[in-house]
């Protein structure tokens, strides 16, 4: 019988770790989720603070004399009882959080879909990246004949500079996914080929 509460003891603590650990990835969500890195950064020692005291507090209830149960039976039995309402407790923040941030991301992506929409219907789509801070290495002569060709080709790009939003990104990617098919469409297979050929022509005969 102690084998099977020593077994759902065990299942238990590592459900409130794995939960624990994902309850953090979704506070910092949309990021790439690493398991490595998420146990370095979840302040594990946090929740052995908690497991512990869950413990203290079975211990002393074990203390008391229940039906005549061993010491170490009653702790089995108590144990889980204690550290569920932790499991639920980390549970609930979780599947909020969830919701909470697949929310936003859907709030995001809509936007970023009406615009892509927009852009495509005024035939001048806007491909944004995160680059630092620009450098001009040509002069403005040469950089508006640049413009000039990315525009015949309906694109242009801008520079988001070094704080990326994790968010923004996933909207940016939603805006790619629908506004790259159209450039094809446009403008032919290979046509980001192309405009940097004509891209490169410039800048070879620019004047820095």
């Amino acid at each position: 019988m102690n084998r099977k509460f020593i077994l759902i003891n065990i299942i238990l603590i590592l459900l409130i770790i794995a939960v624990y650990i994902f309850e953090y990835y979704i506070e910092n969500y949309p990021m790439m989720f690493n398991l490595i890195n998420s146990i370095k950064e979840c302040r594990i020692e946090y929740l052995a603070v908690i497991l512990s005291v869950t413990a203290l507090v079975s211990y002393l209830i074990s203390s008391l004399d229940i039906k005549g149960l061993s010491f170490k039976t009653k702790f089995l039995r108590i144990l889980p009882m204690v550290n569920f309402p932790v499991l639920a407790f980390f549970a609930y923040l979780s599947i909020n959080g969830w919701a909470e941030k697949q929310r936003k991301v859907s709030a995001i992506e809509n936007r970023y879909s009406q615009q892509a929409a927009e852009d495509i219907k005024n035939d001048l789509v806007t491909i944004q990246f995160g680059g630092g801070f620009p450098l001009l290495l040509h002069d403005h002569a040469t950089l508006n004949k640049i413009d000039g060709i990315r525009k015949r080709y309906g694109v242009r790009y801008m520079n988001t500079g070094c704080v990326i939003d994790g968010f923004e990104t996933t909207g940016q990617e939603k805006y790619s996914e629908i506004v790259y098919p159209h450039l094809t469409r446009r403008n032919g297979k290979g046509w980001e080929d192309r405009m940097q050929k004509e891209i490169d022509h410039i800048e070879k005969n620019s004047h820095p």
